[in-house]
């Protein structure tokens, strides 16, 4: 038998859905949270204004003395964009298709894109700075920390700005992240020393909210006028389709429509952590 080979992955389909969204409604192509700071209303009207101020919260605090910058997982291309217009020479790493497309327009060619999983990645290519822009959970961590201090120079250091598990029942709807406990065990078997640690997650929480409001507000009517149009239209296959797949609609109604990805869960079962680590 042969096994179905996935060309697309779903995740990146999603993450390309909402780079429309933001460049459609918002004037905005990065990806990542927002970092709502210094009073910014969780609001989806400055959701843009927040995604700016993480972008500069993590510039601020790249060390003196980086010049050259690898973004590992650079999503839309966005941050590494912003970095190369403050001067930064910067490479990138995309696994995927659709965004990697994105990335290299956005870039042209200032930037290498190696587009394959950091892990896999070979180049005789040394860097001052690692930065992890919420791709960090995606990687395993101690796969994560070899490959960057592999491709680091000797005075090199790595930034991660991403969220944790911390939900040892497993009770939360929200997915994404690496076990925090997990992670603060395994970071000190690396050769790499902290210079910075900051909690950001009461500053990120209101993303959530904007998403969650999202989902009740549009997604959750869409999707049932959308049924109520197939009832109408095509009754004998909605009754199939809602019978196929009863489990996974459920499951997904469940996840999506429940109002429980909300912010407050998000800073229950999350921690939203920048770090900056040197090497040696």
């Amino acid at each position: 038998m042969f096994k179905k080979v996935k060309k697309v992955d779903s995740k990146e389909v999603g993450l390309e859905i909402g780079l429309l969204i933001f460049k459609f409604f918002l004037k905005t192509e990065y990806l990542h949270y927002g970092l709502f700071s210094n009073g910014l209303k969780g609001d989806v009207g400055n959701l843009a204004q927040a995604q700016k101020n993480y972008a500069e919260f993590l510039m601020d605090h790249i060390p003196e003395g980086v010049n050259k910058i690898l973004d590992v997982g650079c999503g839309s291309g966005k941050m590494a964009r912003t970095l190369v217009d403050r001067g930064y020479k910067v490479d990138a790493v995309s696994p995927g298709v659709i965004l990697t497309e994105h990335a290299r327009k956005l870039l042209g060619s200032e930037s290498n894109i190696f587009q394959m999983k950091f892990e896999n990645m070979n180049s005789e290519i040394k860097y001052d700075l690692v930065i992890f822009s919420e791709s960090f959970q995606y990687i395993p961590i101690d796969s994560a920390f070899q490959k960057a201090l592999e491709h680091l120079n000797p005075e090199g250091h790595i930034m991660i700005c991403d969220f944790f598990k911390t939900d040892p029942e497993k009770k939360s709807l929200l997915g994404g992240g690496h076990e925090f406990e997990e992670f603060t065990g395994k970071v000190k078997t690396h050769p790499v020393h902290l210079v910075k640690e900051q909690d950001i997650t009461a500053e990120t929480a209101p993303t959530i909210d904007i998403v969650n409001d999202l989902s009740k507000e549009v997604l959750h009517p869409a999707y049932n006028l959308i049924f109520m149009l197939a009832e109408d239209r095509f009754p004998w296959v909605a009754k199939f389709v809602k019978w196929k797949y009863k489990k996974k609609l459920g499951k997904m109604q469940n996840k999506h429509f429940t109002g429980q990805r909300s912010g407050e869960n998000f800073k229950k079962y999350k921690k939203y952590m920048f770090y900056l680590y040197k090497k040696g």
